[in-house]
């Protein structure tokens, strides 16, 4: 499933991937909103025979199948030699960091997600939340401590090529904390990378193995769901001494992955390096942003016609699961924030100009 990558992750001392999924046999879905995922614990086999270390649970899926199955799958991965972050049996535990010591370097992984469905709380198992005036103190004392420090972020709008201002300014802190690194993932496309105080941020390194049912997820040469690339970073002592981006397809099934070589790999790393360019032009990039939230804002308003209290309707209380979804969840409750904005400044004929290039950018090029 991973030969043609497999060099790659013998090489490294540490094989980082986000693990979308509890492993997990119980069929006991949570109430949310969008689909409960889970995995076979016999997969856990792929992630041990591929090289993988360190698994990151703090993400809008792990929790999918109840507070059990999120101790099952820690548990399970423990017995396989595998570390997990970013998940744990209460609030508290599940932001604890991973720390490893490899070639007299100590290294600290911190990990945290957006406030969905997922989250633990003071008396349930879950994933670490994204709470950026603690996960700064977290990381400054961390990395005050460690040689190397990895902060890893779940989320960011999903399909959206560039990250939002808020996104930007929060890892941008996160770097500017003391983190070696700030590396992302959700949004199921590649987004671009940069540089703060000699940090990179990486945004969205996209899908590396992600099968799906869905009809829009059909493989085509403009659907950015089956390519993503890997991150690889080399440190002495406390400096980063390497960065390499590798770009990779799970395309057309979800079976396997393989590198992007030859051509196909220059037109996505050039596709990249565009998706950075955008983000270090300031004004281009909020233009883009705008646009995307002139797409996306009148779903949120749809929603919010739909609301009403009290009911005990099951679409009523869809509703308000969106709702609330909306409101916690730090990407959508800026979409509908900046939407809301752009009603009121009149500057929704602005970004419908930049809705041509967006949609462009959507499908892999520019």
């Amino acid at each position: 499933m991973v030969s043609s990558i497999a060099s790659t992750l013998a090489t490294s001392d540490i094989a980082i991937l986000n693990l979308e999924a509890p492993l997990t046999l119980a069929d006991t879905p949570i109430r949310k909103t969008g689909p409960n995922l889970k995995g076979d614990p016999r997969c856990v086999a792929f992630l041990k025979e591929a090289g993988f270390t360190v698994a990151n649970l703090a993400n809008n899926h792990i929790k999918d199948m109840g507070s059990g199955a999120v101790l099952e799958t820690i548990g399970i991965l423990k017995a396989n030699g595998i570390h997990s972050v970013g998940a744990g049996p209460n609030l508290s535990e599940a932001a604890n960091p991973l720390i490893l010591e490899f070639k007299g370097l100590k290294i600290a992984v911190l990990a945290y997600a957006e406030n969905e469905f997922s989250i633990a709380d003071h008396t349930s198992a879950g994933a670490a939340g994204l709470d950026p005036i603690s996960n700064l103190e977290q990381i400054r004392t961390v990395s005050s401590q460690a040689d190397v420090t990895i902060v890893l972020v779940h989320g960011g709008n999903e399909y959206c090529p560039i990250p939002s201002p808020g996104v930007r300014q929060r890892y941008r802190a996160f770097a500017r904390a003391g983190a070696s690194a700030v590396v992302a993932t959700h949004t199921h496309c590649p987004q671009g990378m940069e540089f703060v105080d000699g940090v990179p941020i990486v945004y969205s390194m996209g899908n590396f193995l992600f099968d799906t049912p869905y009809e829009a997820a059909k493989i085509s040469e403009d659907n950015l769901w089956w390519k993503g690339y890997m991150l690889k970073l080399g440190f002495s002592r406390d400096a980063l001494s390497s960065i390499d981006l590798i770009p990779c397809s799970s395309g057309p099934d979800g079976t396997a992955v393989r590198s992007l070589d030859g051509e196909e790999g220059d037109e996505f790393l050039s596709y990249l390096q565009h998706l950075s360019d955008l983000i270090r032009d300031e004004e281009k990039v909020n233009r883009l942003w705008d646009a995307w939230c002139l797409k996306k804002g009148p779903f949120w308003i749809d929603w919010f016609r739909k609301a009403r209290y009290p009911s005990n309707d099951i679409d009523d209380q869809e509703t308000v699961m969106v709702l609330r979804n909306g409101f916690t969840c730090e990407a959508h409750h800026e979409v509908a924030e900046t939407f809301l904005s752009m009603i009121c400044e009149d500057r929704t004929e602005a970004a419908a100009e930049y809705l041509d290039e967006l949609a462009v950018l959507q499908k892999g090029r520019y």
